[in-house]
């Protein structure tokens, strides 16, 4: 009798696992025949979300990353280092950096 129940739940486990591995296929598909009807019908103003570790799209459609201070002439709005005190492209002078103090501390 305890072999048949073990065989019962071998096969009961076989089957859930089936069922769930075909229903994420099933989801997988659903949601790329989704997206890709829906970036049919997507407005072309729309941009896709700025990259990990950018704050957001400056002007020019270039991630600004955090790194780096777009230059704030109007009609420049080129991305320079942090560390630039004049624009690359224009010349004029950037806004300072804001320093923060940091304290280090060692961990063993």
């Amino acid at each position: 009798m305890s072999g048949l129940f073990t065989v019962f739940i071998f096969f009961a486990v076989i089957a859930l696992t089936a069922v769930l591995f075909c229903g994420w296929i099933a989801f997988v598909v659903i949601r790329a025949v989704v997206g890709g009807v829906g970036s049919l019908f997507m407005p072309s103003t729309w941009r896709p979300r700025p990259p990990f570790g950018t704050m957001a799209w400056p002007s020019g459609g270039r991630p600004l990353k955090l790194n780096t201070v777009q230059c704030p002439t109007r009609m420049c709005g080129a991305i320079n280092p942090v560390e630039a005190r004049f624009c690359r492209r224009c010349g004029r002078g950037l806004p300072a950096a804001q320093r923060v103090n940091v304290r280090r501390a060692a961990v063993w």
